[in-house]
């Protein structure tokens, strides 16, 4: 893998904000250095180079890292001072050292392309996974192209496209749709229409990226229809009752993708069921799964497709609490919950604030009438199966697989968890 070096690194005016961004609190110990500091910007803004050279030397000699970052800038394009490579690999080690992801991904570049320092791409590897772990995009990308080609580090695939995705991300945030893009075309590379790709293009540009198809007709017709959820790179859950007269079903994306797939363990008792795809990259991200139980009176929801005949196959939200942390007639491996469900929503993930999965929707609850044998549910009352069921499945699987691409574990609000959950339920059709 060649590394072209990036003439310009950082733009001042973003390293001036990187720069206050990442400063260590020491550096502002003494408001005279932050205001020597913005003497300096003003300086080099102004074309006086000397001037600023000599304030930001001074502060670099006294350990700040904005200024040493912006001194090794200088250095290293030749800024008002010769252009001297291992002047600006002294001045980068310097702030990356106290944690300055710019200086990191800056000295990464320069040992990935031999410039002021040996060429080693070891290091690079090393400095570029110190600022991707600080959420700096472009390192993120440029780690996720080291593992997807084995330089520097063992050639590992996942992790490829697991940092690729963190990268495009980033670039999100800060608005650059063309990185976002070479992110996307990165993961595609590696995995042709990988979900994540998908994800990452959709976002930048709906309409043109996000290929909406209708499903085939009559495919909901007659069947019996659920909500289901993936949990690792081929694998789904659903409930066991919605699957329990087939071996095969058929999932559907909320863009109306279709996916074929098999029933391959289920678990009457706790009505689990684990479906699985063939081949990899097909499904969209999988949820976590939550390592404790939720207590009494935690705020939990459930995304799904209930009565999709009247409601439609959008993706349709349901908040409640855990109303009791035992099931109907006791039962420990349920909770009873008054998120509102309804036909459809069997199979559903039922998630806590953290985005992580605490159960599965199972059923509604009503009270028969012994005499007419009517049945009348329960308002907003929901048995939803404990996550403890989901696990076991998992450990009866023989393949060791483990969720690849997943959302993470955040504490957000609602909208947010919603907007980035939806995408990965599913309707189950059994027929």
């Amino acid at each position: 893998m060649k590394h072209q070096r990036k003439k310009y690194t950082f733009s001042i005016l973003f390293l001036f904000w990187m720069a206050w961004l990442f400063v260590t609190p020491a550096a502002f110990a003494a408001s005279t250095l932050a205001d020597r500091f913005a003497l300096g910007w003003q300086a080099y803004e102004a074309g006086q180079f000397n001037e600023a050279f000599r304030i930001w030397e001074s502060l670099a000699e006294q350990g700040d890292p904005r200024a040493q970052v912006n001194l090794g800038i200088m250095y290293d394009n030749g800024d008002g001072v010769p252009e001297k490579p291992d002047l600006a690999a002294k001045w980068y080690l310097a702030a990356a050292k106290q944690e300055n992801c710019g200086a990191q991904y800056n000295l990464a570049a320069m040992y990935a392309s031999g410039r002021g320092v040996p060429l080693d791409m070891k290091k690079a590897a090393c400095w570029y996974q110190k600022a991707a772990q600080q959420n700096f995009a472009a390192a993120q990308h440029d780690l996720g192209m080291l593992y997807a080609t084995g330089t520097g580090v063992p050639p590992n695939k996942d992790l490829a496209i697991q940092w690729l995705y963190k990268a495009g991300l980033g670039y999100l945030k800060e608005n650059k749709e063309a990185e976002v893009l070479t992110a996307a075309d990165a993961i595609n590379n590696l995995a042709p229409d990988h979900a994540l790709a998908v994800e990452l293009k959709a976002k930048i540009q709906p309409a043109k990226f996000e290929t909406r198809v209708k499903p085939s007709p009559g495919i909901f017709e007659g069947a019996s229809l659920g909500t289901a959820w993936p949990i690792a790179s081929c694998y789904v859950v659903t409930c066991n009752h919605v699957v329990s007269d087939t071996d095969k079903a058929t999932l559907v994306t909320v863009s109306g993708r279709e996916i074929p797939a098999s029933i391959i363990l289920r678990d009457e008792a706790n009505d689990i069921a684990l479906l699985k795809v063939a081949g990899t990259g097909k499904l969209p991200p999988a949820l976590p799964l939550s390592e404790s139980h939720a207590r009494l009176g935690a705020e939990v929801f459930t995304i799904g497709f209930p009565r999709i005949d009247v409601m439609g196959k959008t993706p349709k939200l349901s908040v409640g609490v855990i109303s009791a942390v035992n099931g109907l007639y006791d039962d420990p491996g349920s909770y009873q919950t008054t998120v509102p469900i309804q036909p459809g929503n069997s199979g559903g993930p039922v998630l806590n604030m953290n985005g992580e999965v605490v159960g599965v929707v199972s059923s509604m609850l009503g009270i028969r009438d012994t005499a007419s044998g009517n049945i009348s549910m329960l308002q907003n009352t929901s048995c939803v199966a404990k996550i403890d069921s989901v696990h076991n499945l998992l450990a009866r699987l023989h393949d060791g697989t483990h969720a690849i691409d997943q959302h993470p574990h955040t504490l957000e609000n609602l909208e947010n968890l919603a907007e980035k959950i939806q995408g990965s339920v599913l309707i189950v059709v059994a027929r």
